[in-house]
């Protein structure tokens, strides 16, 4: 009776020690908070630069996430990882962000659904069929958006958080998306809290491509940079315009003036575009911006070498390719080590367009839109970027130099082709390569190898006017280090334009309803150039995913029902028989 007494006091003293051990455990889990990231490629463990940014929230940030209600095993594991992301932004900000996550198409039918998907779209978010094979005889179907919202400040920012490439597996697709989701909610974070300090100047006075049909690059820009279009023409009196005061007080010195003035002002930018120029530049134009790159600016070249447009196809059913006579802009290129070729690039890998056939609208492909996803991987422009999606691209002749590095950025597949200009275009004749009778023996002359379209050049670079003496009255620079993007195709950035006068979202084509990677990839050109807040660096994080086997899965489905149901229920009643016997034969003695 004794023993029996001092067991029951001693269980006692343990349960009270117990408890109080949890209540002080638990009160200083509510001062120090850490999170252990025990996985091999540290998925849960932010980068330096989404800590920043996430710290420099001074309000409240709300994420909205609208991949929800209920999807496939693949969207769901996209779904968990977004969120466990979202939570360690949150752990970042300090308590800021605010997490929700809804259906914004639940409940909703018709045309009431249509028109939810197509501001979706117009937003940049791509709703996305997600088709699942439940028992090997039922496929369901459900239309799911796989983006977010975030409302900082009275300001609404979107992220897409999947893009589908089609030269890719399911499982491939899914693995980049789920990479890339720290890169796509800094990237709104960096919208909501950057203030634009680094500026875009665009090149001007030679009918450069700076309409509507880059107004959704343009406005996608003006999130992160201040943009301006400077005309560096001398020969055309606008440019002289800003200036024209300085100009008439000194009329014998009103080039020298005007000369300088452009100079400084292209110096006070980052960045220098030129996109799809009709003209070539003049030595003066090019003096200038040879200038800015010896003194560390930036230039992206957006170039057509040849003239030719897919909207002279409603019309005419062939057109004549013809070179622009860009000698000037190749001159000086090839002192950088890079050169336009007056030529067009087919790929058998390509996109397609409509065509109207005794009354009926089909898609055939056009070897002329060239899909880019034989990319540089290795390098951080490229990586975990979709299909680039090109119109009548050329190819590019690379010339090494000493002290500059060329990097390809975009390259063909093996199955191109290239023609020469001036060439014919004839839509008859390649909707008739593409007959069952034409087809192979068409693609059997796409063997000319992996061509280049755009390419990185950074380094130390010469100037093109080293023995120049025209200009001889303005500071000159013989050299300087600096990066350029040279692309061999000016409507990489162009949007479609709707009937109504609405611009589409870059890089989505209206008529197969696809949204390709031409606005990701030229930010990246843009961002690895200018932006000092290394997020694009976020792109070198890899994550494994471990796939599990489809076929075993289905083969050995039930077993492991019957397994995950009967084993707990066998461990619970083998503990309380052998707890039984334990305590039976304790107290028998």
């Amino acid at each position: 009776m004794g023993k029996r007494r001092i067991y029951k006091t001693q269980s006692w003293v343990e349960l009270a020690v117990m408890l109080v051990i949890l209540v002080i455990l638990n009160t200083l889990a509510g001062f120090y908070y850490k999170r252990f990231d025990l996985t091999t490629e540290k998925r849960f463990t932010l980068s330096e630069t989404s800590k920043k940014l996430a710290s420099a929230l001074s309000e409240k940030l709300y994420f909205k996430l609208y991949l929800n209600g209920e999807m496939s095993g693949n969207f769901k594991q996209l779904r968990s990882e977004i969120q466990d992301m979202a939570y360690e932004f949150r752990e970042a900000s300090g308590g800021k962000i605010e997490i929700e996550a809804l259906d914004p198409l639940k409940g909703k039918e018709g045309s009431e659904r249509a028109k939810i998907l197509n501001e979706f779209v117009q937003k940049g978010i791509e709703p996305k069929s997600d088709i699942e094979d439940e028992n090997g005889d039922e496929t369901r179907i459900r239309e799911l958006i796989p983006g977010a919202e975030f409302n900082y400040k009275n300001n609404t920012f979107y992220a897409n958080f999947f893009e589908y490439d089609a030269a890719l597996s399911v499982d491939e697709n899914f693995q980049r998306a789920i990479e890339n989701i720290e890169y796509e909610m800094a990237n709104a974070l960096r919208q909501c809290v950057t203030e634009k300090t680094k500026r875009i100047i665009v090149a001007d006075g030679n009918g450069e491509m700076i309409d509507n049909r880059v107004q959704s690059f343009a406005a996608e820009l003006r999130k992160y940079y201040s943009i301006e279009a400077v005309n560096l023409n001398i020969a055309d009196t606008n440019a002289g315009k800003p200036f024209l005061q300085k100009m008439m007080a000194n009329p014998d010195s009103a080039e020298l003036i005007l000369m300088n003035s452009l100079q400084r002002r292209l110096n006070l930018a980052d960045l220098l575009m030129i996109v799809k120029p009709l003209h070539d530049y003049t030595p003066a134009e090019l003096f200038l911006i040879d200038q800015f790159l010896m003194q560390g600016g930036r230039v992206l070249w957006m170039v057509d070498p040849v003239h030719i447009e897919i909207d002279s196809f409603e019309n005419n059913e062939s057109q004549v390719a013809l070179d622009y006579g860009l000698e000037n802009i190749n001159s000086m290129l090839n002192t950088y080590g890079v050169l336009f070729n007056n030529d067009l690039l087919l790929d058998a890998m390509c996109n397609r367009i409509p065509y109207m056939e005794q009354g009926r609208m089909r898609m055939i492909n056009w070897w002329y839109f060239p899909l880019f996803t034989d990319k540089n991987e290795a390098h951080i422009i490229t990586k975990n970027v979709g299909a680039v999606w090109s119109q009548f691209p050329s190819t590019l002749k690379i010339k090494p130099r000493k002290e500059i590095n060329t990097i390809p950025l975009l390259t063909s597949s093996a199955r191109s082709k290239v023609v020469n200009t001036p060439a014919t275009v004839e839509m008859t004749k390649v909707i008739m390569q593409q007959t069952p009778e034409y087809l192979q023996q068409y693609l059997a002359t796409m063997n000319a190898g992996p061509k280049t379209t755009g390419v990185l050049l950074e380094g130390n670079f010469n100037s093109a006017f080293a023995n120049q003496k025209r200009f001889t009255d303005i500071p000159f620079k013989k050299s300087g280090k600096s990066k350029m993007v040279v692309i061999a195709d000016g409507d990489l950035i162009r949007n479609q334009v709707s009937s109504r006068g609405g611009n589409y979202p870059t890089g989505f084509d209206r008529f197969n309803r696809m949204t390709f990677a031409n606005k990701k990839f030229m930010l990246n050109c843009i961002d690895y150039m200018i932006d000092d807040n290394g997020l694009i660096e976020i792109r070198g994080k890899e994550i494994g995913l471990r796939l599990l086997d489809k076929t075993k899965i289905k083969t050995e489905k039930l077993f492991w029902q019957q397994v995950n149901i009967l084993v707990p229920i066998g461990i619970v009643l083998l503990f309380g028989a052998t707890n039984f016997w334990i305590r039976k034969r304790k107290y028998a003695r």
